[in-house]
């Protein structure tokens, strides 16, 4: 497979060529050089005959749009490249994704009863190499583009190139390689930089207050949180870039309290906002169309999903419902370091629980100024609350002190407490909604620093699994089995950590504690990967032997003697995070890089420092591969096995199970069969119910 930029640089030679050899100012020299051809269709015959080829190239028509993208973004930087995108796009129109087994063309038209996939194979393109086919296209794309045939119609690369103009006015400087921009860490700091000037003339507590506003009115809002999720153009059409509300808020939360030019806010605000928007833009984290991540390969899986995560980090907040937060510290911590943390903090689990009550009485959706004398107000100890402060409150100016670019992974600690010192006598709500996860993180901190690693280093897997059993009971589930163990020869072994079941329905639940990386968030090369395969996939590579051997052999003995039996019943499989991992757990996600994980294989240099859990992935992946090809040999649909996987963050469990009545309706909820593509567990479940409310069909 030829390299991206060599092909750039010799489809621009064949572009030069063929403009010196036949050239076309108008319509009327466009029609001469396709006067040699029968018709419009005999042209789209014709390029399938010279282009397409049974061996795999490497190549398809996704290569050749891929590259007309390139050149219509590298306009931007030498105006002399659209016409080459304009004709690969028109050679692209004339090709299909797929052939027949012998190499000809499948006839267009609606697919006959009872075709078998088997009748089409992969439609690959011919290298570069055989210039004289290359040259002949060439000639046939550009007269198209003459003609008007084929307009550029990609909305993703109009915008990423729109915005890539407005930054190449202000002064910026970039290049573009293999199709996307690339802007020296140094440009990105600047640009970051020229966004907090602009945000300093507001301030902290206002530039938090605008940027929550916004996130209010462009999003929707249910379960006391902003639900962010991906958004896209009607049918193929244009969209402007989204507001990216993470990164703002990331730069926001750095500012001092008060603002220097009130007066004049406005007008830098606007400005701060068309810079964040346009620099995310030309990062291009953003998926415009619905088909996205349709088709993403093994070569690609990396990148796409490092993509999902840093768009995640650029777009969204991490968030939980802020009345769930009393129960989740009381269940994940217990009561078992309460007198350790009095003595040596001062303060305890209780305390903070106690705070986040008051928190809650005080907290809107929206960015808030409490008095430290109001939250005082509601009894809590003022010693207390004092010893408290430090771990649980940011010192003005000082959250994400280090955060200069998305992309810097050291940079966003703001997540790790959840209040913002105010002019010394008050504190920043930042939003309801962000309180919660904070106040856990800045509690398991502080507890870090008063036990040993041995101490706490099982806590928090056993207190993911403790969590999800308290939520299901909640509920009015129990579990039939509970950290099963069996050993069954051949057909392998396993651990199940919860079932659930009714004569309906199998529930396997697996639960895990792994967060999400600072790592992944902004983009560190492998980082999304790896929290995807310590997360979602590992999880669901276990519970898919236990479905294998279900569906397989019709029970699992477990070591102590007791049995789950088949009985030919629903079985879905969930996976249950301690923390949101944002479009990284989403069961679509999994669902669009099924196939990719099917042919993939992970390497790394020997010094890499997570080469252990890229040892653990490529585990996991044999015993996915090797499950699947079990079950297909059992007659399994491997298409069906996506679509039985299930993944929630505790937060979010515990809103979808709210008021179900039977395990059928907890199923339907975790899997339903229908998606709005937003990648965000709960706005689909919001989207679906709302659906739902108004009666029409899901």
């Amino acid at each position: 497979m030829q390299d991206f930029d060599d092909q750039v640089e010799k489809l621009r030679a064949i572009f030069l060529d063929s403009a010196t050899a036949v050239p076309m100012t108008d319509e009327a020299a466009a029609n001469k050089a396709l006067e040699g051809y029968q018709s419009l269709q005999h042209v789209s015959n014709r390029l399938f005959d010279i282009l397409i080829v049974l061996e795999n190239t490497g190549q398809t028509v996704g290569t050749v749009r891929s590259l007309a993208s390139h050149f219509f973004l590298a306009n931007v930087l030498d105006r002399v490249s659209e016409p080459i995108a304009d004709a690969l796009n028109n050679v692209a129109a004339c090709l299909p994704r797929i052939a027949k087994p012998d190499g000809t063309r499948i006839p267009s038209g609606p697919v006959q009863p009872g075709a078998s996939p088997s009748s089409q194979v992969t439609a690959f393109v011919r290298t570069l190499d055989d210039e004289s086919a290359w040259l002949e296209a060439m000639h046939i794309g550009r007269a198209l583009t003459v003609l008007k045939r084929h307009p550029f119609s990609n909305a993703r690369t109009k915008a990423v190139a729109d915005a890539a103009t407005r930054i190449r006015q202000l002064g910026y400087a970039f290049s573009i390689r293999s199709g996307r921009y690339r802007i020296r860490p140094e440009g990105i700091e600047n640009i970051v930089g020229e966004i907090w000037k602009c945000l300093l003339r507001l301030g902290c507590h206002n530039a938090l207050a605008n940027i929550m506003q916004a996130g209010l009115q462009t999003q929707d809002y249910a379960y006391e949180q902003i639900l962010f999720g991906r958004k896209y153009a009607v049918g193929f059409g244009y969209r402007p870039p989204g507001l990216p509300i993470g990164l703002l808020y990331n730069i926001a939360v750095k500012l001092p309290a008060g603002g220097s030019n009130e007066r004049n806010a406005k007008s830098f605000w606007d400005k701060a906002v068309c810079l964040a928007r346009d620099l995310v833009a030309m990062l291009d984290l953003e998926p415009y169309s619905q088909f996205a991540f349709l088709g993403l390969d093994a070569q690609a899986l990396e990148d796409g999903l490092r993509e999902v995560a840093h768009y995640d980090h650029c777009f969204a907040l991490r968030q939980w419902h802020l009345s769930f937060t009393p129960q989740f510290l009381t269940v994940f911590f217990g009561e078992e370091f309460d007198a350790g943390m009095k003595q040596r903090l001062g303060w305890n689990v209780a305390d903070v629980v106690q705070l986040a009550h008051v928190l809650k009485a005080h907290a809107r959706p929206g960015t808030l100024v409490v008095p430290i004398s109001r939250l005082l107000e509601t009894g809590i100890d003022p010693r207390v609350f004092n010893s408290m402060l430090p771990f649980f409150a940011h010192r003005e100016g000082e959250a994400n002190k280090n955060y200069r670019s998305p992309f810097g992974a050291a940079g966003p600690d703001v997540i790790f407490k959840p209040l913002i010192l105010f002019k010394e006598n008050s504190v920043i709500l930042p939003a309801a909604s962000v309180l919660g996860p904070a106040l856990f993180e800045a509690t398991f901190a502080a507890l870090k620093t008063i036990k040993t690693d041995q101490e706490i280093a099982g806590l928090r897997g056993d207190a993911a699994e403790r969590l999800t059993k308290h939520l299901f009971a909640k509920h009015g589930f129990t579990p039939s089995f509970e950290n099963a163990t069996y050993v069954l020869g051949e057909q392998g072994a396993g651990e199940c950590d919860f079932v659930f079941e009714d004569e309906k329905n199998i529930l396997l639940v697996e639960c895990k504690a792994k967060a999400l990386t600072r790592g992944a968030m902004t983009g560190i090369q492998g980082d999304a990967l790896l929290d995807f395969a310590g997360g979602l996939f590992a999880s669901q590579a276990q519970a898919l032997k236990h479905e294998r051997i279900l569906r397989c052999t019709g029970s699992i003995l477990f070591r102590d003697g007791t049995r789950l039996e088949y009985r030919d019943r629903n079985i879905t499989r969930l996976t249950v995070t301690l923390l949101d991992h944002g479009a990284l757990q989403d069961r679509w996600m999994l669902s669009n890089v099924y196939n990719a994980l099917l042919s993939a294989q992970v390497t790394c240099d020997p010094s890499y420092p997570k080469k252990r859990q890229v040892d653990e992935f490529n585990t996991n992946l044999h015993l996915f591969k090797e499950e699947t090809r079990l079950l297909e040999a059992a007659g399994q649909d491997i298409n069906a096995h996506p679509l039985n996987a299930a993944s929630a963050s505790v937060a979010q469990l515990d809103i979808l199970l709210e008021s179900v009545q039977s395990l059928s309706e907890v199923r339907m909820r975790l899997s339903p069969h229908t998606t709005f593509s937003t990648f965000n567990v709960l706005l689909e479940h919001f989207l679906l119910q709302k659906m739902r409310s108004q009666g029409q069909p899901s």
